[in-house]
């Protein structure tokens, strides 16, 4: 057998050892999860901002469904990378699950806490100009009153804030338990990177010993 075959086996025996198979196992299953609970999400935030339409309310539209796109494209990556047990997905399935916990689930968690607060103290806005605008005109005024201090005249004219609670509850809920998935997925994707880079040194080792003593695997 040439020397570049005894590589490749050395190689191939590394990546399907029984321990490495359990563990890409393990992240298939939390990258499935990943796609489920993304979908989930996405639909919760597409009913949210559906309600918010019927009921002329404002909130951040579109925010919610681009992370929780996210969650899914972070899912299938896992998927990819457990079944095909290349590490350069699985060091992306890692990559990306560290920004969905650091990045997208916090944005997710403060956006609908907002719309909660705003909801549930029936807070009314108004502005000289669109609430979601890109930028504000010079000399603009805005106006937020909660509760009491808003009278039947000014809600006619102004826009109420938030969105129904219980749909943003479940949002929340359903992005802490990916901010969990993901933060396991990524410290077994650690486990899972530092084990192949310290079976290849042995491996190699072995494989040169073989090399001197004219004895090729």
């Amino acid at each position: 057998m040439s020397i570049l075959d005894g590589l490749v086996a050395q190689s191939g025996d590394t990546t399907t050892s029984p321990n490495i198979l359990r563990l890409h196992g393990m992240l298939k299953c939390l990258a499935q999860c990943h796609v489920v609970l993304g979908l989930i999400i996405f639909i919760l935030a597409a009913l949210a901002d559906y309600v918010s339409s019927r009921i002329n309310t404002i909130r951040l539209v579109g925010l919610e469904e681009c992370c929780s796109f996210y969650f899914i494209m972070t899912g299938i990556i896992g998927i990819c990378g457990a079944a095909s047990h290349r590490r350069g997905l699985i060091i992306a399935f890692m990559i990306m699950s560290m920004h969905a916990a650091i990045i997208f689930v916090p944005a997710i968690v403060i956006v609908s806490s907002f719309d909660i607060h705003f909801y549930q103290a029936e807070c009314f806005g108004q502005c000289d100009w669109h609430l979601l605008a890109t930028s504000l005109p010079k000399d603009s005024r805005c106006q937020i009153l909660c509760g009491e201090n808003i009278n039947d005249n000014q809600r006619s004219t102004m826009t109420r804030l938030g969105t129904e609670y219980r749909l943003d509850a479940g949002i929340i809920a359903a992005t802490i338990l990916e901010m969990i998935l993901a933060i396991i997925s990524t410290s077994l994707c650690c486990r899972d990177i530092c084990s192949l880079c310290h079976t290849p040194g042995r491996s190699s080792e072995v494989c040169f010993r073989n090399i001197a003593s004219n004895k090729f695997v």
